[in-house]
């Protein structure tokens, strides 16, 4: 099966509509239609505000994988570890906030989109807290490890942003 393929069949993952419909329950009346949720999708600034807060996330983990590779200022790596640790939560929320506002389709890929991220946020914190010891391999690996499941959230979360829609005759299709 082709890349497009595959990130065209997460779209019809219907085995994660049960958790999503329970997530989406949980969440729905927190941000739908409240002041909260709409700061987090960012209808103050007329577009939503997760990708712009993403940049800061990965770009620290980005930058700190980037020191660990060129061996050297392991505190700085861990402090840019550590930025992108207390940006994530903003990060996943306002995420979480979009997702709640899209449809079935949307909310399967955002689960596997927001999974992915989860797996990256563990990671990162894992090296960071080796790194209250040691910066070793295993540090440096847990990073690059964070980095590698990150990315792949980014990359899902690229296909949900342009790709993902409700109509099944346009599935696949970029929509930009």
């Amino acid at each position: 099966m082709s890349l497009p393929g595959v990130m065209n069949s997460l779209e019809s993952a219907s085995f994660l509509d049960k958790e999503g419909d329970a997530i989406h329950r949980l969440l729905g009346p927190a941000l739908d239609g409240s002041a909260i949720g709409g700061v987090l999708r960012g209808t103050f600034v007329g577009h939503p505000i997760h990708p712009a807060l993403v940049n800061v996330t990965v770009g620290a983990w980005t930058s700190a994988v980037v020191l660990d590779l060129a061996g050297s200022e392991s505190k700085a790596a861990q402090r840019l570890i550590g930025l992108g640790l207390v940006s994530a939560p903003p990060t996943l929320a306002t995420g979480w906030a979009d997702w709640s506002t899209r449809g079935p389709r949307a909310r399967r890929v955002g689960l596997i989109h927001a999974g992915a991220n989860a797996a990256g946020v563990f990671l990162f914190l894992a090296s960071f807290m080796r790194r209250r010891t040691r910066t070793d391999a295993v540090a440096k690996g847990l990073a690059i490890a964070g980095l590698s499941a990150a990315g792949l959230g980014g990359f899902i979360g690229g296909h949900l942003a342009y790709s993902v829609t409700e109509d099944e005759s346009s599935v696949g299709a970029h929509r930009a």
